[in-house]
C-alpha cells in the first residue's frame, strides 16, 4: 500500500523540517513549500491526505491556498500553524485544524495518524 501524501507549506526553515520530519516518522511521503509558490504543482502531483499551511508566507496568502485547496480536494486535511491568533479565527471552519505557533511534535503526530485511519 502506498504512502499517504502530505505537503508541509511553511516559510520557516527550522519548522518546515521538523514538520516534514515529523510526517515521515508518522510513515508519510512529502513535499514542502517555502514561499507559497510552489503548491500549485505540489497539488498537481497527487492528492494530498494532508496539508500543514502557515497563514503567512512570501509568495501566497495562506487563506488563498487553503481555498484552493477546498476548491479541488474536499477530503485533504488541512491543519493551519500559525502565530497569528487573529487571523487564524477568520479560517476556524475552513481549516481541520488550527494550532497556535509554537506546535507539539506530539499534536501534529496526532493529526497524522488521524488522517491514516
Amino acid at each position: 500500500m502506498p504512502k499517504p501524501y502530505a505537503i508541509v507549506i511553511e516559510d520557516d526553515p527550522k519548522l518546515s523540517a521538523i514538520f516534514q520530519a515529523t510526517l515521515e516518522q508518522a510513515d508519510f511521503t512529502t513535499a514542502v513549500d517555502h514561499n507559497g509558490d510552489l503548491y500549485p504543482e505540489l497539488l498537481d502531483h497527487a492528492e494530498p491526505a494532508l496539508v500543514i499551511l502557515d497563514l503567512h508566507l512570501p509568495f501566497a496568502s495562506g487563506v488563498d491556498i487553503l481555498d484552493a485547496i477546498r476548491a479541488r480536494y474536499a477530503h485533504t486535511v488541512v491543519a493551519i500553524v500559525t502565530a497569528d491568533f487573529i487571523k487564524a479565527k477568520t479560517v476556524t471552519g475552513k481549516a481541520d485544524h488550527v494550532l497556535i505557533k509554537p506546535v507539539s511534535i506530539a499534536r501534529l503526530l496526532k493529526i497524522a495518524e488521524s488522517v491514516k485511519v
